[in-house]
């Protein structure tokens, strides 16, 4: 039996600007692309900081760092998924937020949306990042749930693999329609 959602912030509950960007720079350099996630995982796990990012991710994309900070720098909320947590999930379910992280964006993102979620893990205060079982497993514990009644929802398809080996069910995010239709098969069965 399903009793907690968790869900990914950036490229679900948000936009995500590093993608946004890499799209727009570098969308066929499988080299840069790869330096990207290498990038990601390190700012992530508190490696480098946010600054260090951005001139980075502007080297990479031969861009001046006030065209990164535009992309990295506004992230939006996703209102419409927002608005069906909290009429449609947050009554039943226990809500979470699972993120690779820099830093806590939570509230500057989410606004007064963050009183919805039950446990916020970002993975830059907890010194671990998705893929990794661990991470999955600290969110569910956070939530008083198992794993194997939690499902995960995340934009990228490694880190619902992730999930997936570490006992919780998962959902690719590809758009609010596709994420509700496969949610309620889910919590159906």
């Amino acid at each position: 039996m399903i009793k907690a959602i968790i869900f990914d912030l950036f490229g679900v509950l948000a936009n995500e600007g590093t993608i946004s960007f890499s799209r727009a720079f570098y969308p066929r350099d499988e080299t840069k692309l790869a330096r990207t996630l290498e990038l990601q995982d390190r700012l992530n796990l508190g490696h480098i900081n946010i600054d260090e990012y951005k001139d980075r991710l502007a080297m990479l994309g031969g861009a001046d760092r006030k065209t990164v900070d535009s992309y990295i720098d506004h992230h939006q909320p996703n209102l419409p998924l927002l608005e069906y947590i909290r009429i449609t999930l947050k009554p039943k379910y226990e809500i979470g937020i699972l993120s690779n992280s820099g830093d806590d964006w939570t509230q500057e993102i989410l606004g007064d949306y963050l009183t919805l979620f039950d446990v916020v893990v970002l993975s830059y205060s907890v010194g671990l990042i998705k893929p990794d079982a661990k991470i999955y497993e600290l969110a569910a514990q956070k939530l008083d749930v198992i794993p194997n009644e939690a499902v995960f929802t995340d934009d990228k398809a490694r880190y619902c693999e992730g999930a997936t080996k570490a006992g919780m069910r998962a959902i690719e995010y590809k758009s609010l329609e596709q994420f509700k239709a496969e949610l309620e098969k889910i919590l159906a069965s």
